[in-house]
């Protein structure tokens, strides 16, 4: 009788998930019956799946966004203070685990960020046979070098700050470009990097706005007329907070984002120089992945599907050191791997005179 397997994913849709998807069904469809749930956990919970074959997943493989759907909120609380299982949270498990083994599941592969990924690590305890696979644009999980859909979102920004190189230069403005990044700059520091930016801003190292109207100045005194500055969505001010505000829909969530906005505005109030804002929002983590998160995402569910078969359960894919590992899940989500103020990309971007604010 053939093993049976559920993939999910869940969070932000991301370049590279039905890449994943494809190679995790390619890896097991000869033996296994492979479904996928629509909607993340919240399919899981109602039984909410369809059948999974490669003609479906190769079809789609380069497509961006998911087969599978997706969803940023839902039933399950993102991450939780301690280890504790409380009633609440055990009643959604419950109801989860009856579909688990209701569908008579020999194991669920799950694809997502930290959010995701502790759920999962809590399915796990709980007593489901998880197989994770890192998916973040922001490359913010421990014990994997790179996310896949990260470097389609760098690749994206640096365009986006070539162009606004060509504004810049022809209006003599000072150009702010925002880019994802809630807890982590890995965005910001490698699209800055890549697109010759003269200052980048993260919120793993508060800034002060006078030291950037400090290196304003003494960018223009020296002949310069313009000026590039891509600032992460949850930057943070010194002895200040990072902005956040609500879409005014129904969900009462509040959502980073308006840095790139407030920091013109104070530019334009307090010197002489002119600044606009662009925002990059969901431009970041749409369409199709590039050709690094093509071949990583590949890798991914290829090993993904060959841990399925070697019972490598409570573990995740990992990319480390331009090899694909399992690695504890556990390990992988109790912590966010954030930008360090004196790691050697910092100090790469120093070097070449990007200022950071500070």
């Amino acid at each position: 009788m053939k093993k049976r397997v559920g993939i999910l994913n869940s969070g932000g849709d991301c370049p590279g998930l039905n890449t994943v998807i494809d190679a995790i069904v390619k890896g097991l469809d000869a033996e296994c019956e492979i479904i996928g749930f629509y909607r993340g956990y919240e399919g899981l919970l109602r039984g909410d799946y369809t059948p999974l074959d490669r003609n479906y997943t190769s079809a789609n493989r380069w497509i961006g966004g998911t087969i599978l759907k997706s969803v940023n909120k839902g039933n399950f609380p993102s991450r939780k203070g301690n280890d504790a299982f409380d009633s609440a949270e055990v009643e959604l498990i419950e109801k989860a685990f009856k579909t688990y083994t209701d569908l008579d599941l020999d194991g669920l592969i799950v694809l997502g960020g930290d959010g995701t990924l502790y759920t999962a690590y809590r399915l796990q305890k709980f007593g489901f046979n998880i197989i994770a696979v890192p998916k973040s644009i922001d490359n913010d999980l421990e014990c994997t070098d790179f996310t896949f859909g990260f470097h389609t979102a760098v690749e994206i920004a640096n365009e986006a700050i070539n162009r606004l190189h060509t504004t810049a230069t022809s209006h003599d403005r000072v150009m702010i470009l925002e880019v994802m990044g809630r807890t982590a700059g890995w965005i910001g520091l490698y699209a800055g990097i890549a697109g010759g930016a003269n200052m980048i801003l993260i919120p793993e190292i508060p800034f002060d706005y006078a030291k950037i109207i400090e290196f304003l100045d003494g960018r223009y005194s020296t002949g310069h007329t313009s000026a590039i500055i891509v600032t992460s969505e949850a930057a943070i001010p010194k002895d200040g907070s990072a902005i956040m505000h609500n879409w005014g829909s129904s969900s009462s969530n509040l959502n980073y984002g308006g840095t790139g906005e407030s920091l013109a505005q104070f530019i334009n109030q307090n010197t002489d120089y002119e600044a606009r804002s662009t925002s990059l929002g969901h431009i970041q983590r749409g369409g199709s992945p590039n050709a690094f998160d093509k071949i990583i995402s590949t890798q991914l569910g290829a090993y993904a599907a060959e841990m399925f078969k070697n019972g490598e359960f409570g573990k995740m894919a990992a990319y480390v050191n331009n090899q694909i590992k399992s690695v504890d899940l556990g390990s992988s989500v109790l912590s966010l791997k954030l930008v360090s103020a004196d790691s050697q990309i910092v100090r790469l971007a120093k070097n070449v005179e990007i200022s950071f604010g500070v």
